[in-house]
């Protein structure tokens, strides 16, 4: 039985009923809660909002149990299988067979993580920003609340802003990790202030990118 995602959709319903009637709510959390619970490591990324400017309701829990697609999330498939996997080479990822790239390694991946959007209605290809901060401080309990449910002990954060981490980590305090990636202790779990996983950049250079900073000795010592 799903106990962590039973309690997360408690939380959705009285957390969707303060959505204006317009807006549609993606729902999100532990993909796939029996790999999660057996996983070396628990891991949550959280980003800012759905790409979904059509505002479907939607829940990352049934499309990524279905498929990857989109750079996004191959991206957090990559980063999620380094992570678990102690960072091996890119191209262990895609293995290919028969000349056809192999994706069972991301998929297994990607179910074994937990995912969260800041703002859980769609937007557009680019976030507003002003938008994302008006729901970090209108809905930061209840963002504190998913992530003590999901109970994670490393978060990877995709939101680039670190004054506005303070509503939902009050105090926390960063930590150059040697890669102009800032890093933190707070309470149980250790966070990457990472890119977003959207962002432009080559996705062996960001993979090894994480693995320089998850590895560093800083992260470490935290």
């Amino acid at each position: 039985m799903d106990i962590k995602n039973a309690q997360l959709d408690k939380l959705f319903i009285n957390w969707e009923s303060q959505y204006e009637d317009d807006e549609s709510f993606v729902k999100d959390g532990i993909i796939k809660e029996r790999l999660y619970e057996k996983a070396r490591r628990k891991i949550l990324f959280i980003a800012k909002e759905p790409n979904d400017p059509d505002q479907k309701a939607t829940d990352y829990r049934e499309w990524w149990n279905r498929e990857i697609s989109l750079g996004f999330s191959y991206r957090i498939a990559e980063w999620a299988y380094g992570l678990l996997n102690d960072f091996p080479v890119y191209d262990e990822i895609w293995p290919k067979i028969d000349g056809k790239y192999y994706g069972r390694r991301a998929m297994e991946a990607i179910q074994s993580i937990a995912f969260m959007n800041i703002k859980k209605s769609g937007g557009g290809a680019v976030a507003n920003g002003d938008t994302i901060d008006e729901h970090l401080e209108k809905y930061s309990e209840r963002i504190k609340e998913q992530i003590s449910i999901i109970a994670p002990e490393i978060i990877i954060l995709g939101l680039s802003w670190n004054p506005k981490s303070q509503l939902i980590f009050p105090g926390i305090k960063w930590v150059d990790s040697g890669y102009q990636i800032p890093i933190a202790k707070y309470d149980e779990f250790k966070i990457i202030d990472f890119y977003h996983p959207s962002a432009r950049n080559a996705a062996q250079a960001s993979y090894h990118l994480l693995k320089c900073v998850f590895e560093g000795d800083r992260f470490s010592e935290l």
